[in-house]
């Protein structure tokens, strides 16, 4: 398999041969999306190793941190850098004392795969360091519906692999995509990326998911302060019971001109009313 050499590529090539009914095998050279060990490391010990999408890392390890509830501020990391070596990347960061503290509190034990939000955790005691959500912001079906489908436009990565996940976050009547292999993946990516760009918590309305929607996406969303989650597919019943409890609007099958309200639907206007912009508020 020969595999881009560029941070940030995340597409190789591979070998491969289609089989069909319609003739004889045929060999070709396919993209595929890449999969690679990212070990954290917070001053000087090891924290994580998970398995991301090499593209956009600096946006996952920010949103990442942020989601561990490691950083409370960017300004919580002094400074980073990369290294990679033999197709696994780490990155190595100073944190503050207090950053710090945090991180040794929650340490993680083992290696966390692409689909995996909270491997790892030593403790199911205090998963939810985040309090309730409390906003004022609705919008109509039609904004979610536009949001969504402005994602699925997005999906470069996907659009060659048929493979990544996405994530799209939506503020100011604007929005942002990112994906990874993992559906956590994208959502860290995507909070790293509105992070640096200077948003702050409560000021992104909907985040929007290509996949099911999980206890740990929901929980992400609550530490960014995200009031309406939608997902393409279908949701778990833990993370309506924490959208129920935290304040979080939850939205299932947001596809195909329909969608399914699970919790605080008084955020959503139910008759299906045209929207001027991606977001009414």
């Amino acid at each position: 398999m020969r595999i881009n050499g560029e941070l940030g590529a995340g597409i190789g090539w591979s070998a491969a041969t289609l089989l069909t009914g319609k003739g004889l095998p045929v060999a070709h050279q396919e993209a595929v999306l890449e999969e690679r060990a990212v070990s954290i490391v917070l001053n000087g010990q090891a924290y994580a190793v998970m398995m991301v999408t090499p593209e956009h890392l600096d946006d996952f390890f920010m949103g990442f941190l942020w989601s561990e509830a490691i950083i409370h501020d960017p300004e919580e990391i002094i400074t980073w850098e990369w290294v990679t070596e033999n197709g696994a990347w780490a990155v190595y960061l100073q944190l503050t004392a207090a950053a710090a503290e945090r991180a040794q509190h929650k340490r993680r034990q083992v290696l966390g795969g692409s689909a995996c939000g909270l491997c790892g955790t030593p403790l199911l005691a205090g998963l939810i360091p985040f309090a309730p959500l409390e906003s004022s912001f609705c919008c109509s079906p039609v904004s979610i519906r536009t949001l969504m489908l402005q994602m699925q436009e997005q999906q470069a990565l996907n659009h060659s692999t048929g493979t990544a996940h996405a994530a799209i976050l939506g503020y100011r009547r604007d929005y942002l995509v990112r994906e990874d292999i993992g559906r956590h993946n994208a959502v860290d990516k995507g909070i790293g990326a509105a992070i640096q760009q200077g948003l702050m918590p409560g000021e992104v309305n909907v985040l929007g998911i290509s996949s099911r929607l999980s206890f740990e996406i929901v929980l992400k969303a609550i530490g960014f302060g995200i009031p309406v989650i939608a997902a393409i597919s279908g949701v778990s019943s833990l993370a309506i019971e924490l959208a129920e409890s935290h304040g979080v609007t939850l939205i299932g099958y947001a596809r195909d001109d329909r969608m399914t309200l699970y919790a605080h639907s008084e955020r959503i206007q139910k008759d299906w009313m045209p929207a001027l912009s991606p977001l009414c508020d």
